[in-house]
């Protein structure tokens, strides 16, 4: 199993950031999805719903810690994954806030990948690209 860790330094406030990553209603504004649909609870579902290369996909998770402005965590199975949705086969996210004398650093975490073309493929390029997207929005002139 692969597992992909990125850490990324970030101009804004970990309030900010922390609400960035849990909000319905700005995550499309910088991830590369349709629509995202949670209560945003522990326990509660949440559904990342997008398009790659004009095929709709859902990314189907569960919240498993929502601490205010520290960790967003959450494990999911993806309809573009290739795989069968079986516990074994869903992966982790968490996001781990911290304070900096500058704004946050933001630490990724993706786990439980069990291809190394997954692997490669999100370490290599889909993280990057997210990362640097969520990084561009929070630090935009408003």
């Amino acid at each position: 199993m692969f597992e992909i860790e990125k850490i990324i330094e970030i101009n804004a406030p970990k309030g900010r950031v922390f609400k960035a990553l849990t909000s319905s209603s700005e995550i499309p504004e910088y991830y590369p999805l349709k629509e995202v649909v949670s209560t945003w609870e522990v326990g509660s579902e949440v559904l990342y719903k997008g398009e790659v290369d004009g095929s709709p996909f859902t990314d189907h998770g569960v919240i498993e810690v929502l601490d205010k402005d520290h960790v967003y965590s959450y494990r999911y199975w993806s309809d573009n994954h290739g795989t069968e949705r079986t516990p074994e086969n869903h992966l982790s996210i968490s996001y781990v806030l911290s304070e900096t004398l500058t704004g946050t650093e933001l630490k990724l975490v993706q786990s439980n990948i069990r291809s190394e073309e997954l692997y490669k493929l999100m370490e290599q390029q889909v993280w990057d690209f997210l990362l640097g997207s969520l990084k561009a929005h929070l630090e935009a002139p408003k």
